[in-house]
């Protein structure tokens, strides 16, 4: 095989590793596409299953592109759903969870919202609650999450009853991404959450700016956006050098300077 051009995305992680291409790059991709066509664009292909994600590698850039083929199942989301799907996204990050409840209700979970929150992330209910970003899923969560399935069945057909089509999408089209990422072992990564606040910020800052006629409103929304995607930009950069080696020798440097003598 020589699938330098292109090659279909199949889910078996042999045939990924024989991939010139880094699982991570792919999976970051394929997030930065979702996240700009439900929260930026509000117009989703809902049918990412790895037969329709096309992995091409530009030869000469070295850059990863992802197409997605077989466009027969879109969904073209309001906007005030797509806004309303915005600030849970962005209070989950954030494991706000008054607006976690808000948020959840006006998508039509009314009081089940722990439940949505659940099914939607995929996480356990006191992972919500710590922040989805600040661990990854673990097999004993795994487990948790596949036994409370099972348990709350009933809970979970009343929910996805009371829940627009829009969502029912939605819900759809996470669980094969979440199918890939698990297949590439790139699940739940810090990367995919900071791609999504980005996208998340863009667009209520955009809806804001399109609601006033006011240039001095205008500027100030578009400085607190600035300043929102500067703090996401430096967390991403704090996250990279904790994880490489300079960064691991700057904190026991830290640690060192910080001990008592």
């Amino acid at each position: 095989l020589f699938p330098s051009v292109e090659t279909p995305l199949f889910p078996e992680p042999c045939f990924i590793l024989r991939l010139p291409l880094s699982s991570p790059q792919i999976s970051r991709n394929l997030g930065k596409l979702y996240s700009e066509m439900i929260f930026v664009k509000g117009i989703v292909h809902c049918d990412p299953h790895p037969g329709n994600v096309l992995v091409k590698k530009c030869p000469t850039a070295g850059k990863t592109h992802i197409i997605l083929l077989d466009h027969g199942l879109y969904q073209v989301l309001t906007e005030d759903f797509r806004l309303d799907y915005c600030r849970l996204w962005q209070s989950l990050i954030k494991a706000d969870m008054k607006r976690i409840q808000k948020y959840s209700q006006r998508l039509g979970a009314g009081d089940l919202y722990p439940l949505f929150a659940c099914v939607l992330t995929a996480r356990s209910w006191s992972s919500i609650n710590r922040g989805i970003d600040k661990l990854p899923v673990t097999a004993k969560e795994d487990v948790e999450i596949r036994t409370n399935a099972a348990l709350y069945l009933p809970q979970i057909t009343m929910l996805l009853n009371n829940i627009p089509r829009q969502m029912l999408l939605l819900l759809k089209t996470n669980d094969l991404l979440r199918g890939i990422e698990s297949a590439l072992q790139t699940r739940a990564s810090a990367s995919s959450f900071l791609n999504m606040s980005r996208c998340c910020v863009r667009a209520v800052a955009t809806y804001q700016r399109s609601k006033t006629d006011s240039l001095y409103k205008k500027a100030q929304i578009s400085v607190s956006e600035a300043v929102s995607l500067w703090q996401i930009n430096l967390y991403e950069l704090f996250l990279r050098l904790k994880g490489s080696q300079l960064g691991s020798w700057v904190i026991a440097f830290l640690s060192w300077m910080h001990c008592p003598s």
